[in-house]
């Protein structure tokens, strides 16, 4: 199959499936439907030569007499800021992003071939299942390169953590057309994963049945570890209550004035439909499409900075931020292997 090279094994025998599906239908629709992916396919083919051609983010060399190498990319990177540090990717990084945004987009397109053309309800159902996990997958992915992002170029945090973060980042750079996506970020991935797979009941607010579904949907030790650490603080607390709600601080506290005036002791959806003037459907309970994972994602982060900048109440960055952090501190971070089979370089980076 085209692009063999660019799947991992299972999203090969998921897009032959869609293939043969559609060269089974026979209709002039069908066809249509199976060139548009080839070609897309295709395309994903030559997108990630021209991530693979760019010189490595590690591997020594040489450019207009000055010394390039993994030493001095954590270097720059970390004498960077947040408003600065996009200066500084390298070419491979930010090429590389537009492949794995590609790969995300197709799997997408995958998506909707399906649920056009599959009649077959249980059918339908199982590739649909399978294609919205890798697609979650990628989203996981192109979030958690934001936070570590945020993590090395964030001047208060020490510089051994922005160190770690770089290392990680650097390995994706390099590795990243190459590796699953869920060997970078495994605990990431298994909060949005268990997220996926329950719904959201308000309730007290407190956050302990969300807790605990996402233990029993197979949530990452580490993470609850983390999650259930007596040593938060109330940042993060804030922050984790945000992620287990799909909601932001400042929502939140709209909630609990609200069950205060009103006398509630627990909070039902319909209370904050009711609340927000939305239909039950916009309250995010349950992370049901990717576009749930970013707009959640999103609007916690943007509001988390937000607040830094102007020292408002709450926390300053998103429960996933924290978590990684977390990570980051409590382990080994070795620097990340040198592709030689990269070419040599001809230019900056």
């Amino acid at each position: 199959m085209a692009g063999s090279d660019i799947f991992e094994p299972e999203e090969i025998v998921l897009a032959g499936k869609v293939l043969a599906l559609l060269a089974g239908e026979g209709t002039d629709e069908a066809q249509a439907s199976s060139d548009h992916l080839v070609k897309v396919m295709d395309q994903l083919a030559r997108l990630r030569d021209v991530v693979t051609s760019y010189v490595s983010v590690v591997k020594p060399h040489k450019v207009a007499g000055q010394q390039r190498d993994l030493h001095t990319l954590v270097e720059a990177i970390c004498k960077s800021n947040p408003y600065t540090i996009e200066a500084i990717i390298p070419t491979r990084a930010v090429v590389g992003r537009a492949y794995m945004v590609a790969k995300f987009n197709f799997l997408r397109l995958l998506g909707r071939v399906v649920r056009h053309h599959v009649v077959e309800k249980e059918a339908r159902k199982e590739l649909i299942s399978e294609i919205d996990y890798f697609v979650r997958q990628a989203v996981a992915t192109i979030i958690a390169e934001d936070i570590l992002i945020s993590i090395a170029g964030d001047e208060k945090l020490e510089l051994d953590l922005r160190r770690k973060a770089t290392f990680v980042l650097a390995d994706l750079w390099e590795h990243r057309t190459s590796k699953p996506v869920r060997e970078f970020f495994p605990v990431l991935s298994s909060v949005w994963e268990a997220k996926s797979r329950f719904t959201i009941s308000y309730g007290t607010l407190s956050g302990t049945s969300e807790m605990l579904a996402l233990m029993r949907e197979g949530c990452h030790s580490a993470a609850i570890d983390y999650f259930t650490s007596e040593s938060l603080t109330s940042e993060e607390r804030e922050a984790l209550i945000e992620l287990v709600f799909n909601a932001t601080y400042e929502e939140l506290e709209t909630m609990r004035r609200y069950m205060a005036e009103n006398g509630l002791q627990v909070l039902s959806p319909e209370d904050v439909a009711r609340l927000f003037n939305v239909p039950l459907s916009r309250l995010h309970r349950t992370i049901s499409s990717p576009k749930d994972m970013f707009f959640t994602f999103r609007e916690r982060q943007v509001n988390a900075y937000h607040r830094l900048v102007h020292n408002l109440p709450g926390p300053k960055k998103t429960a996933e931020e924290y978590l990684m952090i977390y990570l980051l501190r409590n382990s080994d971070i070795s620097p990340p292997e040198i592709d030689m089979s990269c070419p040599d370089p001809e230019d900056d980076y």
